[in-house]
């Protein structure tokens, strides 16, 4: 009974060594490349990520989200390898400074109503004042006698921080803002209220919401590539030191004409 366990213990490490030497090499190779961060970012991070394992298929890369604050934390305590961010690193002495920043496409953030809001068009001055509580009713703008219904982003969103600075003068949002996660659920907050206000990422518009136009000047990705709608920013990735290896071959392509051919899909070119 003994030599025949013996036996099938030699057998079994056999097949087990016959097994492992059939496993293909790109297999025993794979590398996984972690993105975390902006919601901006991450739909056209994920695109990348899928034409580039194609390319490469020894190379998993994993895409989250989180806001840009997280992609700035999360790679500075080395849980990703890539963070993503929508908005600018703060200066020193804020650790983000002392990351390497890449600016992989850019940008354009615009304030969105529901379809069946009359509003079509605001002044930079209305948003101000709608989104500090100076305005409070669509007929102050020109549309029906209701109160309107505020979505925005929470603080660790580049998005926010970008329409606080570039909409509101640094003023901080109303109190009565409903903050969203991500720019998806600010969209779909609005196309379920036809008396709510929001702003997102220009590549989240769609047939769900209507952007509005500013100052006369509708929020469209020909617009904004010709400098006609400023709203208008980078989008960053960021590592912790300067990209080695497959983070780096990875970064490298998303910077090259292939990948910035899939960019401006949905944005516009670095």
């Amino acid at each position: 009974m003994i030599r025949y366990r013996m036996r099938v213990a030699r057998g079994l490490a056999l097949v087990a060594a016959v097994a492992a030497l059939a496993v293909p090499q790109a297999a025993l190779a794979s590398t996984t490349v972690k993105l975390a961060g902006s919601t901006t970012v991450q739909p056209i991070a994920q695109k990348w990520a899928s034409a580039y394992h194609k390319l490469h298929s020894s190379v998993s890369l994993v895409v989250a989200g989180g806001g840009s604050g997280a992609g700035f934390t999360n790679v500075d305590k080395g849980m990703v390898d890539i963070g993503m961010s929508s908005r600018d690193p703060k200066p020193a002495p804020s650790s983000e400074a002392n990351l390497k920043t890449y600016v992989v496409a850019r940008d354009a953030v615009a304030v969105i109503v529901n379809p069946n809001n009359k509003v079509r068009k605001l002044t930079p001055v209305q948003v101000n004042d709608i989104y500090t509580g100076k305005i409070t009713n669509w007929k102050q703008v020109g549309g029906a006698n209701k109160a309107i219904v505020l979505c925005g982003r929470t603080g660790a969103s580049g998005t926010y921080e970008f329409f606080k600075e570039r909409f509101l003068n640094n003023k901080r949002q109303s109190s009565r803002t409903k903050a969203y996660a991500s720019n998806g659920m600010v969209r779909s907050a609005v196309a379920r209220n036809k008396y709510a206000v929001g702003y997102v990422s220009l590549a989240y518009i769609n047939k769900s919401v209507r952007g509005v136009s500013i100052n006369g000047v509708a929020p469209t990705k020909a617009n904004a590539a010709a400098g006609k709608y400023p709203y208008v920013r980078p989008l960053y990735f960021l590592t912790k030191g300067a990209a080695t290896g497959e983070t780096k071959k990875f970064i490298d392509w998303c910077m090259s004409s292939a990948g910035q051919k899939i960019a401006t899909t949905e944005f516009l070119h670095r």
